[in-house]
């Protein structure tokens, strides 16, 4: 008997090896492919870092994401933003249209720059807008939508999202 199961076990740690290997590029294309609105060079991802199918928007500022960070799927992170004057978007006034969609006369160059923390969870479907900072070891929300800063340890959830916890209270 202990020879049968000694086999057994043989054969399904072979399958389960082979199965990895088949897998592993998939998932490395799963958990590695994002899509960058702007200039790449603008966007910093930190070592063993998870970005699934995130959205980088870098329109208006830089983002920078720690070590062993992980999103989840359709998180967007995004700096770019539209101005208004004279409470209508700026590219709409006869004056400063320039032809374009809006991007260009709108939207800011710089200013609104995301960081993100080693060690952060971002669940899936949440939206980071800068001009903000989310410190280490940190939990946002499924759906959240930050707005502002939070400091190390915090878990985020909400629309606009706030403190809801510390991560150090978690066992």
């Amino acid at each position: 008997m202990k020879l049968q199961n000694r086999f057994s076990r043989s054969v399904a740690n072979r399958k389960r090896n082979m199965a990895r290997k088949l897998m592993r590029p998939f998932l490395r294309y799963f958990y590695d492919t994002h899509f960058v609105m702007g200039s790449p060079d603008r966007l910093k991802i930190g070592e063993r870092s998870a970005v699934a199918n995130t959205l980088f928007n870098v329109s208006s500022g830089s983002i920078t994401v720690g070590n062993r960070t992980i999103f989840g799927q359709g998180v967007m992170v995004i700096t770019g933003t539209h101005e208004f004057r004279n409470g209508m978007r700026i590219s709409l006034d006869p004056k400063e249209d320039d032809g374009s969609w809006g991007g260009n006369s709108e939207v800011p160059k710089e200013g609104f720059d995301i960081s993100i923390g080693n060690g952060v969870f971002v669940a899936s479907g949440a939206i980071i807008l800068g001009k903000c900072h989310i410190g280490n070891n940190c939990i946002v929300a499924a759906g959240a939508v930050v707005t502002k800063s939070f400091p190390d340890y915090s878990i985020i959830a909400g629309i606009p999202a706030r403190l809801i916890g510390d991560t150090r209270d978690k066992n």
